[in-house]
């Protein structure tokens, strides 16, 4: 790894960032205290930590004190990732680590929201709105559109049904119409489950509701 940052630092006009997990497991001395101090000799400009071993994948928690003991251990910044769920999670893991900044992952395939959610808590020490059901709906729609325009069908319609399950949380009859979008295969029909959904909201009045929030 800090053979091929090297390379990478000489042949580029650009900085040079390293995402890594604290080590391969089980150990009883994780790594990536030493890597990211030799990172940092070679000219990486800054340093994410997925706070898990290899061999977790994502069983366990995260340990986030692997991201502080590196961040006190060289110059350049160190942004600490793993089991940031929600905005909350983001204040703490700065808190707790000191680390530049926070990385989120997984929780953004069914929860972008996060990102304002975060924002709104670290910048201005507010507690965001969740999103609406009129806002979930949007955003199924505009991927799904975005996705066959990039990819066409059906490809771009099976590549987003991974967001689905996240996106449409809190809505009545979710799981109805997420079974029915999982199997419906063209843009069109998609676009015709979620304006038939989307109806059935705007009747009973509950477009504009926010859906409770829910960390995964």
């Amino acid at each position: 790894m800090v053979a091929m940052a090297s390379r990478l630092v000489r042949a580029l006009s650009l900085p040079v960032t390293v995402k890594t997990r604290i080590g391969w497991g089980p150990e009883s001395h994780m790594p990536i205290v030493d890597l990211a101090r030799r990172l940092e000799d070679v000219g990486v400009a800054a340093l994410a930590i997925h706070c898990r071993t290899a061999q977790q994948g994502y069983d366990g928690a995260a340990d986030w004190s692997w991201a502080a003991r590196a961040r006190e251990a060289v110059g350049i910044p160190v942004v600490v990732n793993g089991d940031i769920r929600s905005a909350e999670d983001a204040r703490h893991a700065l808190e707790v680590t000191g680390c530049a900044g926070v990385m989120i992952g997984r929780r953004a395939i069914d929860h972008p929201w996060v990102f304002r959610e975060a924002r709104a808590l670290l910048d201005r020490g507010e507690t965001a709105a969740p999103p609406t059901m009129a806002e979930r709906i949007a955003l199924c729609r505009r991927q799904l559109v975005d996705n066959v325009a990039e990819r066409g069908q059906p490809r771009g319609v099976f590549c987003t049904r991974r967001h689905l399950a996240g996106y449409l949380t809190g809505l009545p009859g979710a799981a109805a119409i997420r079974r029915s979008l999982l199997l419906c295969p063209t843009l069109e029909g998609c676009l015709a489950i979620l304006d038939e959904a989307e109806r059935r909201l705007a009747a009973r009045g509950l477009l504009e509701a926010f859906t409770a929030r829910r960390v995964a």
